[in-house]
């Protein structure tokens, strides 16, 4: 019996020692010197300035797929430079009946949007305008307004900038400059779509006169691109 508790004590002994020496251990590496090195890299600016190809604004990977009543419009504007509006969506909206008050009708575009792209280095910020004309015909010129509804804004693929802000989805008024959307500094870089006619409000537009011509009427809208926030 003796023997058995003197192997007990024994072991229990080593179990402690061993504890000791592995906080030692411990000890001794936790004082280890540390030191650091540098990591650098040079940043230069793209000279890149050619035209950016239009992208499916449902899958910005891929190309710009077209719209079925906006047929033929999918190579984009051409434009070329660091601060560019890469494509523009014609607007095609329903056929509406003349009658003697306030009628309105919803675009019939299923990917319409507006695609900008900044790649300048000074990350200034831009803004995105756009100017409506009346809507005409041979015999008259239409009272009108156009309302933007809903907007989406869409990055490119692998665009990691931080997104402009949509400021205006209300009525423009023909004839008017009007901001629709505005990158302040150091947002809106690289490629950036607009996409209209999407959500709850679609894009809308209401005639106001009251005895209007039957007839096709047909107008513009002037898009344009500032280099800085306005």
């Amino acid at each position: 019996m003796n023997t058995g508790l003197l192997v007990t004590s024994r072991l229990l002994m080593t179990a402690v020692g061993c504890l000791m020496i592995g906080s030692l251990g411990s000890s001794v590496r936790a004082q280890a010197a540390s030191t650091q090195s540098r990591v650098q890299v040079n940043l230069t600016p793209t000279d890149d300035d050619t035209a950016v190809t239009p992208v499916d604004p449902d899958e910005p990977s891929k190309p710009y797929p077209g719209d079925s009543v906006d047929e033929g419009n999918v190579t984009g504007t051409g434009s070329r430079g660091q601060l560019t509006i890469d494509f523009v969506s014609n607007l095609k909206f329903g056929s509406i009946t003349a009658k003697s008050d306030s009628i309105s009708t919803t675009a019939l575009n299923e990917r319409a949007m507006i695609q900008v792209t900044d790649r300048r280095a000074t990350a200034a910020g831009w803004s995105l305008q756009v100017t409506p004309s009346p809507l005409q015909n041979n015999q008259q010129s239409l009272t009108t307004s156009l309302t933007l509804g809903s907007i989406q804004l869409q990055p490119g693929e692998n665009n990691v900038s931080d997104s402009p802000s949509v400021v205006n989805t209300g009525e423009l008024t023909p004839g008017i400059v009007n901001n629709v959307v505005v990158a302040q500094p150091e947002t809106g870089l690289g490629t950036w779509l607009v996409v209209l006619n999407r959500g709850n409000t679609p894009t809308r537009l209401q005639v106001h006169d009251l005895k209007p011509n039957t007839g096709d009427y047909t107008g513009t809208m002037a898009w344009s691109l500032t280099n800085a926030p306005s």
